[in-house]
């Protein structure tokens, strides 16, 4: 059995208590809880208890802990189950601790999962170009079940999926001028994919997008890719000299009528 001997308040955090006891070899300091629990279990000087007691009581103070320390970290913005238990963890609480402490926020309303997941579906809508494959598996990463972020996507329109897979392709296009229309298509594609737009979305926005080349546009890109082959086959002659020059061309999506042309100004200069 123990006695409390001395209840001391801690000088960098005034709501809580240090508590010291005597179990027979003298006064030591035994253990620290927060106002709360020292009010709730009636923690006085002259107090006995036993092991099983003090268990308790240090249980619901690193409950109180965890539930204050989650408060806490809510204030700044919402989080989810996985966020609240990686948060806990990593400050060492015990896993039932932590599984108490979310179900307690759940049904306080401090954590709603479905609130979470529409919230960042607008804001990715609104800050960002990220198409629904992309803000998916970020909501699957953060811990958010798959049935509430597919309900949540659902404010992620067509039209609006549209609109921002074309200004995806509008801000590439002028960087891709040295490339054939074939690439360019092919690299707009692509880029949609990677972005997370589906297959129908990305039709569409390259259908909307202005990315073919004029004849003359296509056939000065083609003629920076033809110089370099040139310059690397330049120890070759005739028939492996062009056809190697052709195939490289064919490769990067020119057509051959533009190749054949390109290839008579090579010729020329």
């Amino acid at each position: 059995m123990s006695i409390i001997t001395k209840i001391q308040v801690q000088k960098l955090n005034k709501e809580r208590f240090n508590i010291y006891t005597d179990s027979g070899n003298g006064e030591e300091y035994s253990f620290s809880v927060d106002a709360d629990t020292l009010v709730k279990f009636n923690i006085k000087k002259g107090q006995s208890f036993e092991p099983f007691e003090l268990e308790e009581i240090l249980n619901a103070d690193q409950l109180r802990k965890a539930y204050l320390s989650s408060i806490v970290y809510l204030s700044r913005m919402m989080r989810t189950k996985k966020e609240i238990d990686l948060y806990l963890t990593k400050q060492e609480f015990l896993i039932d601790t932590i599984q108490t402490t979310i179900i307690r926020l759940v049904e306080e309303g401090y954590i709603n999962e479905e609130k979470y997941a529409e919230s960042y579906v607008r804001t990715s809508i609104n800050t960002t170009l990220k198409g629904p494959t992309i803000i998916k598996n970020e909501l699957l990463a953060k811990g958010i079940h798959n049935s509430v972020i597919e309900k949540s996507l659902i404010l992620f329109s067509k039209d609006k999926q549209i609109q921002h897979a074309i200004s995806l392709c509008q801000k590439k296009v002028s960087a891709l001028s040295k490339y054939s229309t074939n690439q360019k298509k092919a690299k707009l594609e692509e880029l949609l994919r990677r972005k997370g737009y589906s297959a129908n979305i990305i039709s569409i926005a390259i259908e909307e997008t202005q990315y073919e080349s004029e004849e003359d546009d296509e056939l000065q890109a083609l003629l920076i890719h033809a110089r370099k082959a040139k310059k690397k086959y330049e120890k070759l002659s005739g028939w492996e000299y062009t056809q190697k020059i052709k195939t490289v061309l064919f490769r990067k999506g020119f057509p051959i009528d533009l190749i054949e042309k390109a290839i008579l100004i090579l010729e020329e200069e």
